[in-house]
């Protein structure tokens, strides 16, 4: 607690930063982030495959209040500037048309959102210029 001032309801490390901005020092002969073992003292082992996220969005901050296991999947996708969580947040098309259809590769977990008034205008051109190719051909 000597590395730490109360700043309204964040506790805030005060100690070495890493270049992320996570509090850092050294433990038991390893480097551990300050997040993390807040997490530890408070709550026990954080599960295989998790991640600790910060409800508060201060990455400095080992309130075990304001930390919350999460996937990492999560993590990303929760008030992220990461591009597949801006991606994520989209509800609408570049021309205001509503995402109403999804389309799943097969064989991979990610999909592809759009709209049927843009992906069928789409269609229509792809078919003209098709049609077009067809006639140069003759």
């Amino acid at each position: 607690m000597l590395r730490v001032r109360r700043d309204s309801d964040c506790l805030v490390w005060t100690g070495p930063l890493d270049k992320d901005g996570y509090g850092f020092f050294y433990l038991r002969r390893k480097n551990r982030r300050a997040h993390r073992v807040a997490w530890y003292d408070m709550h026990g082992e954080i599960p295989e495959g998790m991640v600790i996220n910060h409800v508060c969005r201060n990455r400095a901050c080992v309130n075990a209040q304001h930390l919350q296991v999460v996937t990492i999947r999560e993590n990303v996708l929760k008030d992220s500037a990461a591009v597949s969580a801006i991606n994520a947040r989209k509800t609408h098309c570049k021309r205001g048309h509503p995402f109403d259809r999804v389309y799943r590769k097969s064989g991979d977990r990610g999909h592809q959102r759009y709209c049927s008034i843009c992906e069928a205008a789409k269609s229509r051109r792809l078919q003209a210029k098709w049609r077009a190719e067809d006639k140069l051909k003759v």
